[in-house]
């Protein structure tokens, strides 16, 4: 009860700022029914379930939308949080809403609408070619640098490193060095994986917030500028179309301003009508008016309740 108490008030005492009242905004990716080794950096079902817990318990958790117009209205309660998840697998819809229900809560869904058609994104794509191909395959041969993939742990680590390599190119460059992956291992077609409209529709049903994250995922300051605007308007008017409601949010893909987006692109979003935009950058929100399209969030990857709880208490202190 001490220890409640004591975590409580700390965090109500760093939630304030003078006479200002700051926002955290949790980011979340992939959720896993079990702890993967294949996917040994996505968090499992029962560890985010209890970190929903322990939201509740100690923090009050509103709808982004609600929290964002208290926040710019220097209304919010002590000690507020939102919830946000990126990308737009289908453990968005199985795992991670399943389990927001069951807590009573709200959060944003930021959507990469190109897995709608296409089942997953280009990330998925590296990781069911690494993982499904034959075993007889050794190596993959990627423009004159070699990846070893001659056992499990190699598989993973490759997985990992040509993710990373293949991010940071511009959209025309990744869709060719995921053919070239392709192509080596055998392994054409990647299994759907993603959220579809009908699920979507029914999360907004619930109260969700649904969100643009572009079309294809790209890294914004890596295309020409037509690019990246037709992406984010893209991302936008297909949800629209699936909800039938104005899409008001939006999430930059990877999200670190100024590595991968830039004042253009907020130009860009305020231009398309977006009321906000989140970033990946670390921090909390302190002033809605003047960081409304390049928002931090924070999500501490701490295991232990009393490590997470004071992690993101502490996250308040940084805007």
């Amino acid at each position: 009860m001490v220890f409640s108490w004591l975590l409580r008030k700390i965090a109500t005492h760093w939630s304030h700022e003078g006479k200002q009242t700051k926002l955290n905004i949790l980011t979340y990716h992939r959720v896993g029914e079990h702890f993967s080794e294949k996917n040994p950096k996505s968090i499992h079902w029962a560890l985010f379930a209890l970190q929903i817990k322990w939201l509740n318990k100690y923090f009050n958790i509103l709808p982004l939308p609600i929290a964002l117009e208290l926040q710019a209205k220097n209304e919010l309660p002590p000690r507020a949080v939102c919830i946000t998840i990126d990308d737009g697998y289908r453990d968005s819809y199985d795992y991670i809403f399943k389990t927001l229900q069951r807590e009573n809560v709200k959060a944003a869904f930021f959507i990469s609408t190109q897995g709608l058609s296409k089942g997953g994104l280009w990330d998925e794509d590296i990781y069911v070619a690494i993982f499904n191909a034959p075993e007889e395959i050794k190596q993959l041969n990627i423009d004159g640098k070699f990846f070893d993939i001659s056992n499990f742990d190699r598989r993973v680590e490759t997985r990992y490193q040509l993710t990373e390599e293949t991010k940071y190119l511009p959209l025309k460059q990744r869709q060719k060095i995921v053919d070239e992956i392709r192509s080596q291992t055998g392994v054409a077609l990647q299994p759907n994986n993603f959220l579809s409209a009908e699920q979507i529709r029914e999360m907004h049903q619930a109260g969700m917030t649904i969100g643009a994250h572009t079309h294809s995922h790209p890294i914004l300051v890596k295309e020409d500028d037509n690019v990246a605007f037709d992406e984010i308007k893209q991302s936008k008017t297909i949800l629209e179309d699936i909800i039938t409601q104005p899409i008001d949010y939006f999430a930059y893909p990877n999200g670190k301003f100024k590595q991968d987006y830039d004042q253009r692109h907020i130009d860009m979003v305020e231009s398309l009508g977006f009321k906000a935009a989140l970033s990946t950058d670390w921090g909390s929100l302190a002033d809605y008016q003047k960081e409304r399209f390049k928002i931090k969030r924070f999500t501490p990857w701490d295991k232990t309740e009393f490590k997470f709880i004071l992690r993101l208490a502490m996250n308040y202190r940084k805007s």
